[in-house]
Parts: C-alpha cells; sequence; structure tokens
C-alpha cells in the first residue's frame, strides 16, 4: 500500500473540552492507517470521557522493535514536548495496541524562558500531540508574535501558520495581522503567491477578509480574467463572491447575453440563478411572445412560479394577457383555474 506524503502538520481533532490530564489519563490507543516498505503511519488516540485528542504520527519500520510477549512489537515517538511510548501487535500493514505518554521537564523550561509559562499538563500534552517546538515559539517570537495565549499558539501550529508564513505575508505587505486571521488565512490558502496573482490581476486592496472569502469560494485569478473578457471590468471583491456562490459562470453569462441581454449587471445575474431564470427559460418565455421581457420579469415569474405551461393557460385563457397580469392571476390563484 502506498504511504500518503505526511506532513509534521498533521490534523489534531478537537472534540470538546479536554480536562486536566491525570498520569493514568494519559493512555492511549493506536491504530496503523497506513503502511509501506519504510514506515507506518498511526492513528493515535487518546480519551477522557466524553473528549478525544486525536492525531496522525509516523514511526519508520526500522524504529519498529519485538516487544516483551511474543508476537507484540515496541516503539516510541519522540517530540519536543514528551515521548509517546507504544505497545501493540503490528503484521504488514494491519496493527493496533496501547500507547502512554510521558512529559519532557526541559520542554516547559524551555517554552517558559519564550514567554509561556506555567504551562498546564493538558497544555503540554496537546503541544506534544501536535508537536509543537520550542523553535516553533521562538521563531514567532522573531516575527512579533510574542506571549500568545496558549490556544492561539497551539491553532498556529496545528494550521502551519508559522514565522515563515507570516514573513511571506509581510513581503507582500500584508503586516500586523491578529493571530486568528493569520489562522484563517492558512487554513483557506490565502497565501503570498494568491495575493501577488490577486494584484497583479488589479486587486491590489483587498483585506485578509476579503482574501479569505475568495479563496473559500474559489474566486481565482484566471476566473477574474474570464469575467473582465466578459466586459465586466473591475467587479468588487463581493460581486466576485456572490458570483461564485451563485454559480454565476463564464457559459451562463454568455448564454443570457445571447438571449438579447447584452448589457445585462451583474446584481440581474445574480439573481436570476438565485430564482433559476436560465437560458432556456428565457428563450422560451420570448418565443411565446415577450419579446421585450426584462430581467426582473423574468425574475418575478420565477419568484411567483410561474412555468411556460401557466403562461400558456393564461394565453388561452386571455387574448393579448401581459406578464404582469399573468403573475397576478398566479398570486390570486383562482383566476384561470377553470379554463
Amino acid at each position: 500500500m502506498k504511504l500518503r506524503a505526511f506532513s509534521a502538520l498533521a490534523v489534531l481533532i478537537p472534540v470538546f473540552a479536554f480536562y486536566d490530564l491525570q498520569p493514568s489519563q494519559t493512555r492511549g490507543t493506536w491504530t496503523v492507517d497506513e503502511a509501506c516498505a519504510k514506515a507506518v503511519e498511526l492513528q493515535v488516540s487518546f480519551r477522557n470521557g466524553h473528549s478525544q485528542h486525536s492525531n496522525s504520527m509516523k514511526v519508520l519500520r526500522t524504529d519498529i522493535k519485538p516487544g516483551q510477549a511474543a508476537g507484540t512489537v515496541q516503539f516510541a515517538i519522540a517530540h519536543a514536548a514528551g515521548t509517546f511510548n507504544f505497545t501493540g501487535t503490528l503484521v504488514e500493514d494491519q496493527g493496533s495496541g496501547q500507547v502512554t505518554f510521558g512529559t519532557n521537564p526541559q520542554f516547559a523550561k524551555e517554552m517558559a524562558a519564550l514567554g509561556y509559562s506555567k504551562l498546564s499538563d493538558e497544555e503540554i500534552f496537546r503541544m506534544a500531540m501536535i508537536d509543537l517546538t520550542p523553535q516553533f515559539a521562538r521563531d514567532l517570537n522573531g516575527v512579533g508574535y510574542t506571549n500568545l495565549p496558549t490556544e492561539e499558539l497551539i491553532r498556529m501550529c496545528i494550521h502551519d501558520a508559522n514565522a515563515e508564513f507570516i514573513r511571506g505575508l509581510a513581503n507582500v505587505g500584508v503586516k500586523g495581522l491578529p493571530a486568528e486571521e493569520l489562522i484563517r488565512m492558512r487554513i483557506h490558502d490565502a497565501t503570498p503567491d494568491f495575493i501577488q496573482q490577486m494584484r497583479a490581476a488589479g486587486y491590489d486592496k483587498l483585506g485578509s477578509e476579503d482574501l479569505i472569502r475568495m479563496r473559500i469560494h474559489d474566486v481565482t485569478p484566471e476566473f477574474v480574467q474570464q469575467m473582465k473578457q466578459l466586459g465586466f471590468g473591475q467587479l468588487d471583491a463581493e460581486d466576485l463572491v456572490r458570483f461564485k456562490i451563485h454559480d454565476v459562470t463564464p457559459e451562463f453569462v454568455s448564454a443570457v447575453r445571447k438571449q438579447g441581454f447584452s448589457d445585462i449587471q451583474s446584481e440581474d445575474l445574480v439573481r436570476m440563478r438565485i430564482h433559476d431564470v436560465t437560458p432556456e427559460f428565457i428563450a422560451k418565455v420570448k418565443e411565446m411572445g415577450f419579446k421585450n421581457v426584462s430581467p426582473e420579469d423574468l425574475i418575478r415569474l420565477r419568484i411567483h412560479d410561474v412555468t411556460t405551461d401557466y403562461i400558456a393557460q393564461a394565453q388561452a385563457y386571455q387574448k393579448d394577457v401581459t406578464l404582469e397580469e399573468i403573475i397576478r392571476y398566479k398570486i390570486h390563484g383562482d383566476r384561470i383555474t377553470h379554463m
């Protein structure tokens, strides 16, 4: 089985609150997640009541030794905050067992020297689970992020919002962001490279929230360029995001324009998508004699569930009926029910 590329940044799964750990509570379980010829990737879990900490860890097969009992194995994974000692069974890519954790007394001293004194057993354990090192904190201190709340420090490590990322943002002029915004930018991959690409596309004054929303909704430089080629010029960041949210694609814009709406506005396109005004619906309404139908007319037809079949019924009921009259019939219900 092929082993996935394993990053030191493994995902920590927080589930509710984790109470202060006692020595008996630093016992957990492990199972094999994936394995290859050289290494084994483990899923490691520690439970306490209804709470759980889980993470992936990797061990080289050369570090796995025979256990004290026949058919068992033992090995250790050392992190800066402490060591995880594993026992259990392992046969090729199948295995499971028990794990215990022991703290490294030097870790608390080093962290205290960096401004993180009086760490609780729980905090040290959580730092061990994600392999948060004194060097990580030292590097953050070096770029101005000192004496952070412990929870923010842990979250920055989980999401790899490290000093290198912060320096990269500073190089493109993004400086002094709160730790939580850095974390969100990292989670959503709002990288210095993305910022530079958006600036090249003409968006040089985007705030962190704009960048994050663009990333969440997959507003790419390519999408921006496509919309510019369709004549939209410099759309606001929020317009681009709304286009993506409501699936206003270049194909949709082109299809609507082919129905005679060459100067269609961005807000009308969004509302058309929200209310399912399709190019096919537009074409059918026009074929039924409403050549000068407006975007607002089409949207109102859809809002009130006026189908082309209903329009045909109304036309059969009343010669030269208008769309406004058809909408009123639909709203009031009983005017054409016995046609």
